[in-house]
């Protein structure tokens, strides 16, 4: 499916909500896929008469990135687009990895839109991103839930988080480039194997009937995780005793009834309504709490700043 400004001006009209005159900040490494993103948006934001800028991040895990970062500004602030460069503390530069770095890249975005009261922030992953990564949880074990690749829409500290390009292909995406002249970089990491991602990627070009069968897969995680989602939420409305803003209590029961997946799910559910404002707590967490609740027969516990107290016949969740 081609990329076109009209198509992709409705997408976000029909799809998302924003303010009258949206605030909106965009992600912008320099590559095709940023690079596509902030063409995109510079247009509709004009249209509809709000501000936009683009993030910049400088990892300083390269040397060249620092001249790069102003190469990138220098070529927005060109096309009069707005532009920050948030420069990654040296001392929170310890492993030199991608995930250390997509952490450190996360935390000071977020910041930055906080800080400057901006709501929405747009990132410009897509398929073939969400394809490896569903690759890569795979190979890792995840559960069901895990296996989800990344979300249009989500929330991270009071923070949209758009991707409106996750229909697109890299494939798409280097042709509205190529078609519209737009200007980008070629960072040298995304070639270095050493990488888990970069090696997945490769993997998938070499091996196209296998890449095939990864699609297929994903796409039904993606199909059928909605029932599987009603499913939880109609065994969690079953086994709630008690809920309200600052407690929830649950049989405990036909909670440990369930399968292992499931109470994960749940004690998920519990977390975020709980804490709306925290991120998601991992899976090996809640999995070592269940098998703490398991093992006695009165406990208690701590997860993410909820306490947990077990009796005979209930748990108790509240901050």
């Amino acid at each position: 499916m081609k990329i076109l400004q009209n198509s992709f001006n409705q997408y976000l009209n029909k799809n998302y909500f924003f303010e009258k005159k949206p605030n909106i900040a965009v992600a912008v490494s320099g590559g095709p896929d940023s690079m596509c993103l902030i063409h995109l948006l510079k247009n509709w934001i004009n249209l509809n008469r709000g501000n936009l800028v683009a993030l910049i991040i400088d990892h300083q895990l390269r040397k060249e990135s620092k001249e790069e970062s102003y190469l990138i500004k220098k070529y927005l602030l060109k096309n009069k687009i707005s532009t920050k460069i948030l420069k990654i503390n040296e001392k929170l530069v310890i492993k030199k990895n991608m995930k250390e770095a997509r952490e450190n890249r996360y935390e000071k975005l977020i910041k930055y839109c906080n800080r400057k009261n901006i709501f929405h922030l747009f990132l410009a992953h897509h398929y073939d991103d969400n394809i490896e990564t569903f690759l890569i949880r795979k190979l890792s074990g995840s559960n069901f839930q895990g296996l989800r690749g990344m979300q249009y829409k989500s929330i991270n500290n009071s923070i949209q988080i758009l991707r409106p390009l996750l229909s697109h292909t890299k494939k798409e995406i280097l042709e509205f480039n190529l078609k519209n002249k737009i200007f980008y970089l070629n960072d040298p990491s995304n070639l270095n194997i050493k990488y888990t991602r970069v090696a997945i990627r490769n993997f998938l070009n070499k091996n196209k009937i296998f890449h095939k069968k990864i699609k297929k897969d994903f796409e039904k995680i993606e199909k059928y995780y909605p029932i599987y989602l009603q499913m939880v939420y109609e065994i969690f409305n079953k086994i709630i005793i008690k809920i309200n803003n600052k407690n929830i209590l649950i049989e405990s029961d036909r909670f440990f009834k369930q399968n292992k997946e499931i109470q994960i799910k749940i004690i998920e559910i519990i977390y975020k309504f709980l804490m709306p404002k925290r991120e998601s707590i991992r899976s090996r967490k809640i999995y070592n709490l269940l098998e703490n609740l398991l093992c006695k027969k009165i406990v208690k516990a701590n997860l993410g700043g909820i306490d947990i107290k077990k009796d005979h016949f209930s748990i108790n969740f509240g901050p």
